[in-house]
């Protein structure tokens, strides 16, 4: 199951309380900042015209979806001088995971190719790899388990 929200940087981390995450997720306001904080860094006045609430308002989701790392405080500048602070979204995507351990969330790149090799990366112990950057070709060996073999040949039949 994947929700996809927004992130900068190309590297995946998994949030310490993907509770959290969801609970803000499920907030209106927390998801329209994050839409707004992904296209530059805005306001608290900005976000709080645009989101039709008060300024209070907006500070409390800010605090909440920083607290989680969705988003960052940046300062803007006038005339040499810094004026107000403002906020932008960190993130590209959350991926979310159920698993017999449970739900985890994820921050990942928005690039579902990249997103794929890095689960790929992190999930297979590759036996080998080998590639060609003249013909853009690439060979991956590994090695599964009974039951990853039955599940990759459910999918690739």
């Amino acid at each position: 199951m994947s929700m996809t929200a927004d992130q900068t940087h190309s590297d995946e981390s998994t949030f310490a309380d993907p509770a959290a995450v969801l609970d803000i997720l499920g907030d209106a306001v927390a998801r329209e900042i994050l839409q707004l904080g992904k296209q530059g860094v805005v306001t608290v006045e900005e976000f709080a015209a645009q989101c039709d609430v008060s300024e209070a308002t907006v500070y409390r989701r800010l605090r909440q979806l920083h607290d989680l790392g969705l988003v960052e405080k940046c300062t803007q500048f006038e005339a040499g001088i810094v004026t107000k602070g403002a906020y932008r979204t960190t993130m590209d995507s959350i991926t979310v995971r159920v698993d017999e351990e449970g739900v985890t969330t994820e921050s990942g790149s928005g690039d579902e190719f990249a997103d794929a090799v890095q689960t790929v990366r992190q999930t297979i112990d590759l036996d080998e790899v080998r590639y060609d950057a003249k013909e853009n070709s690439v060979e991956v060996a590994f090695t599964l388990d009974d039951e990853q073999f039955q599940t990759f040949l459910g999918l690739y039949r």
